[in-house]
């Protein structure tokens, strides 16, 4: 149980309004001494209370690594003194040695007659019925500011439309914000221009190949040709959109990472960063804060650090409205139009549990945006929407346990001259495919095999022995038993790889000649990784314009969905480069449009 409330860090809970109130504890004063389970063995911790106060904590003894479990504890163990409670924040890269220290911690205080759960700060949960009400008349709301939500509440304020834009968090951006910042388009003016000749049939095809290499399984209904083939078109306008109205500079078309033709449309850096996105000028974040600035000069409202919690609709069943709160005052908005622009549901345990429960491990560490919790999604499924069927992850890049390690399993050729290997000792997967995170997910442990041969890598990943972060051998024999798989198995898996790398071939798989690299210089490393998620595919079933389908597979009136909330037609069971900005934009601008048609009708 105590483990379980160190899972949401404070910084989480401060974004969502919550603030920590300082408060009295009484202690039987004393030393105690707590032993549990760390990261790499046994961690036991001394804690000293006073009367009132946590005066010392000494961790007496611990297996980690000093320099990586060692610091991130000390660092913990510091602002746990400073704060006087346990509402720390666990460090990325080392939150099973940090959680274990609060865990020590918390039991200790049991010892000293102190409840840990009580150490734990928390505000009572708001009531937005017992807020002062304040009443809202527009003709949209719009709800979340990422890609999708400016696009729509910008495309909607151009027809004229009155806009309202309701974001939780305290700032613009989302997913979108995090992403490279390049859209895929083809046929654009920008391609013409640079005399690339391209168009949407050559886009499908490329892409249907690549969804040959996707994730077996998926629903027969998916991907929808048409649906995809118009997503690539509204891709392809709002890269020009972009350029010609909100003034977006492109940089001359390139391949996108995994190579393929020159469809990615990137904007040229900028020395001005997007407002709460850190200080990168470039990419989606640059983006982001081209389109928010361009929908404030055409009079779009936004209100930030406010949460929309329910849809309204009235008898007709008709949406009219949300309901929305800050913290201090209830929102009732009266509205023609409601476009959900919420993202996915990433960061949501209970939903990712539900709907993809071998993606569960990789929640935490997702790269989506902190605040893809799927809020859209629950507001739209009580609202009667139809959830749409199979849903799946944007797989992007597989993550070892600590952030150094990636630097050993990362090259020029990014992760494509990797050998993966699975729980069995055998190879999964063609390693140089673009996106390989979802099959490595699809496996119940998934390891990266490096051999001696770049010092520096093996170097790297020698300081991290551990039996579930990263273990060595001199042979493959050796090395399998450490990993803890068929030692046989895996030595002969690595055996055949080697001589088919030998002889430029890889008829087990097909990968290209340029990434079959033999691994023959000892001592051998396995590094254990997962799979790095940027969001989910999944959503509410839409009509093409992305008005809600109820589970009849009749329209909600006044309600609409687009991006990461209505992605699913558009993909099998893999991501395809550029096309998750192609959709956000793309679909916030139909969807924004659809919804003043209806509110200016009204």
């Amino acid at each position: 149980m105590i483990q379980g409330l160190f899972r949401k860090s404070a910084l989480f809970l401060a974004l969502a309004g919550l603030t920590f109130a300082a408060q009295a504890y009484t202690y039987k004063p004393g030393t105690y001494e707590v032993t549990t389970r760390g990261n790499a063995g046994p961690l036991t911790v001394v804690t000293t209370f006073s009367k009132n106060r946590i005066e010392k904590i000494e961790i007496k003894t611990s297996n980690d690594t000093s320099y990586v479990g060692g610091v991130a504890m000390e660092k913990v163990r510091n602002e746990i003194l400073s704060k006087q409670h346990l509402g720390v924040d666990t460090v990325s890269g080392a939150t099973m040695s940090t959680a274990a220290l609060l865990r020590a911690v918390g039991e200790a205080a049991e010892k000293a007659g102190v409840k840990a759960e009580s150490l734990v700060p928390h505000k009572k949960p708001v009531d937005p019925a017992k807020l002062p009400a304040e009443k809202i008349t527009t003709d949209v709301v719009v709800i979340g500011a990422g890609g999708t939500g400016l696009a729509a509440a910008a495309t909607a304020a151009e027809k004229g439309a009155k806009v309202l834009l309701i974001e939780k968090m305290p700032f613009a951006g989302g997913s979108s914000a995090l992403a490279g910042g390049a859209f895929v388009g083809t046929g654009t003016s920008y391609q013409k221009a640079a005399g690339i000749r391209d168009d949407v049939d050559d886009m499908l095809e490329d892409w249907a190949e690549h969804d040959e290499t996707a994730v077996k399984g998926g629903d027969k209904d998916y991907p929808d040709p048409k649906l995809r083939r118009l997503m690539l078109e509204r891709s392809t306008e709002a890269v020009e959109w972009l350029g010609k109205t909100v003034g977006l500079e492109f940089a001359e078309p390139r391949p996108f990472g995994h190579g393929g033709d020159k469809r990615a449309h990137a904007p040229k850096a900028s020395p001005v960063p997007a407002s709460g996105m850190g200080s990168s000028p470039a990419g989606g974040a640059f983006v982001v804060k081209a389109v928010q600035d361009y929908a404030k000069k055409l009079g779009v409202t936004m209100r930030f650090n406010t949460t929309a919690y329910e849809l309204v609709k009235n008898e007709k069943g008709e949406v009219t409205g949300v309901l929305a709160h800050d913290g201090k005052k209830r929102y009732e908005v009266k509205a023609d139009a409601v476009v959900l622009a919420t993202g996915g549901f990433a960061h949501n345990m209970e939903m990712m549990a539900e709907r993809l429960p071998v993606f569960t491990v990789a929640t935490e560490r997702s790269v989506a945006a902190k605040g893809d919790t799927g809020d859209g999604l629950r507001m739209a499924l009580k609202a009667g929407a139809a959830e749409a069927d199979d849903s799946w992850v944007i797989g992007l890049h597989l993550l070892p346990r600590y952030d150094e390690l990636k630097t050993a399993i990362t090259g020029k050729s990014k992760q494509r001259d990797l050998v993966l290997v699975n729980e069995k000792g055998q190879r999964f997967v063609n390693e140089a495919l673009p996106y390989i995170a979802d099959h490595c997910g699809m496996q119940r442990v998934c390891w990266v095999v490096i051999d001696s041969s770049d010092e520096k890598k093996a170097d790297i990943a020698a300081k991290y022995f551990n039996y579930d972060v990263a273990v060595y051998g001199e042979d493959f024999a050796k090395l399998g038993r450490r990993m803890g798989v068929p030692a046989e198995v895996f030595e002969k898996t690595m055996k055949e790889y080697n001589e088919n790398a030998e002889d430029g071939d890889d008829p087990v798989f097909g990968k290209d000649e340029d990434y079959l690299r033999p691994l023959v210089k000892a001592p051998f490393f396995a590094i254990r990784v997962e799979p790095g998620l940027g969001g989910t595919i999944g959503g509410v079933k839409t009509t093409s314009d992305f008005e809600v389908l109820n589970k009849t597979g009749k329209v909600i009136p006044g309600l609409y969905a687009g991006g990461e909330m209505a992605n699913r037609p558009y993909y099998a069971r893999n991501y395809e480069s550029g096309t998750g900005l192609g959709l956000a934009y793309g679909s916030g601008r139909v969807a924004g449009a659809a919804a003043a048609e209806r509110a200016l009708k009204k």
